[in-house]
């Protein structure tokens, strides 16, 4: 008769292996000075739900300043033009653009996220624009920009037990 001991091993390591997750990555939070940059984001939204001519320019423009590297301008501007889609119009109220433009200011700035922290800036930023009114099918692409800007601009390496 065989020994139990093998199967059981290979159990927990199994199990052990699937628990693995990757790690959170660090989420900056804004300076005084940042701060005052998203409170110039929120005001472009209020602007662009206004429909002022200017508002998705200066969207782009006050998102543009952390392309880094400027590779990352196209993926910037695309953000930039999605969310003025999406925000057109629509009635944003001060907390609500201020939470808007918090989003788009991580998703921008960020550079250590994990796959998780990044499923829940989506989720945030899609919950933030339904609650302002904005269907699910407007505020999509916006979310979907937010992942891509990420796979541009991460610099955290994945671990191998991070793939299973």
């Amino acid at each position: 008769m065989q020994s139990p001991i093998p199967y059981v091993l290979i159990l927990v390591a199994g199990v052990s292996i699937s628990a693995c997750r990757q790690a959170d990555g660090l989420v900056p939070t804004p300076s005084a000075e940042a701060q005052s940059e998203i409170g110039d984001i929120s005001r472009d939204l209020q602007s662009i739900a206004a429909r002022e001519a200017q508002a998705s320019a200066d969207l782009a423009d006050d998102l543009r300043k952390y392309a880094e590297p400027t590779s990352l301008e196209p993926a910037i501007d695309e953000l930039s033009r999605r969310t003025a889609s999406a925000v057109a119009g629509s009635v944003l109220t001060g907390d609500t653009a201020q939470q808007l433009a918090n989003n788009l200011w991580v998703a921008v700035v960020a550079r250590e996220m994990s796959k998780s922290q990044i499923e829940s800036l989506q989720d945030d930023l899609m919950s933030v624009l339904m609650s302002a009114g904005i269907e699910e099918g407007r505020a999509q692409p916006v979310a979907a920009e937010v992942e891509e800007i990420q796979r541009l601009v991460t610099t955290r390496t994945r671990r191998w037990y991070e793939f299973f």
